[in-house]
């Protein structure tokens, strides 16, 4: 029985350190993979206050981290957490980026956006001092829902992204001579980087693309940039990403 995404091409845009997984997800469930990373993960314009956030993390009652790249961009920095600092994150795979250097979340959001991790810790964060070290572009969502809890919040750019140079050249080699097909987005900026790419062809090429979105705020991304066929993982995670392609009957 052939595996069920037998022979589809799937583009992966992650950014290359962290494209893997879900590219070798893609291949057992016979894909054939391509890669065109879409971001690069850059230091701040100016780190000296993640620098100083980071000397000073004993002085926070929460430390929340919205993406595997803050985790590394931070601790670092920070050293091992104080015993007494609580310590939560978005979803599974910041929760892996802790746990890959000996730390276990205190809690993972239900939901696993901004929305859903500020809602998760309204009713522990009143009057308590929480660090968010986050990107440069980073929505303001989770800032204003813990202040609006009671908490003091402070966000940190603890990170930038930027296109890579090289990713025009891989776009022209991947798309010049065919469709666009199915192509994956884990991220706002990834779909927009995607459709800069093409620039006044983008109103005509966007017709040919199938977006896999790993949750709903890179869905409304796509639907901003025009696109209209988006299929949705029921939960963020290279697998279900995966299920998202199988579900829509794309395979053999």
């Amino acid at each position: 029985m052939s595996p069920p995404l037998a022979g589809l091409r799937v583009v992966v845009t992650r950014a290359e350190h962290q494209a893997e997984g879900l590219a070798e997800a893609l291949r057992r469930a016979g894909a054939a993979v391509e890669l065109l990373p879409l971001l690069e993960v850059v230091p701040p314009v100016d780190p000296r206050p993640l620098e100083r956030a980071a000397a000073e993390v004993s002085s926070y009652d929460w430390l929340v981290f919205t993406s595997a790249n803050a985790v590394e961009a931070f601790l670092p920095l920070a050293g091992a957490p104080p015993t007494d600092l609580k310590i939560a994150v978005v979803g599974p795979a910041t929760a892996q980026a802790l746990r890959d250097r000996g730390i276990e979340p205190h809690l993972t959001a239900r939901k696993s956006e901004a929305e859903g991790l500020a809602a998760d810790l309204a009713p522990r964060v009143a009057g308590k001092r929480v660090l968010l070290p986050q990107a440069a572009d980073a929505r303001p969502a989770l800032l204003e829902g813990l202040r609006a809890a009671g908490a003091e919040a402070v966000a940190v750019v603890a990170y930038d992204k930027q296109l890579p140079p090289e990713a025009a050249k891989r776009a022209a080699e991947l798309f010049d001579s065919s469709p666009l097909g199915w192509v994956t987005f884990t991220s706002p900026r990834i779909a927009r980087h995607f459709a800069e790419l093409f620039g006044a062809r983008w109103e005509r090429r966007r017709r040919e693309l199938r977006a896999v979105s790993i949750g709903p705020v890179t869905t409304a991304e796509l639907r901003r940039q025009g696109v209209e066929a988006v299929v949705e993982a029921a939960r963020p995670g290279d697998e279900e990403m995966v299920a998202a392609v199988v579900g829509a009957g794309e395979g053999t």
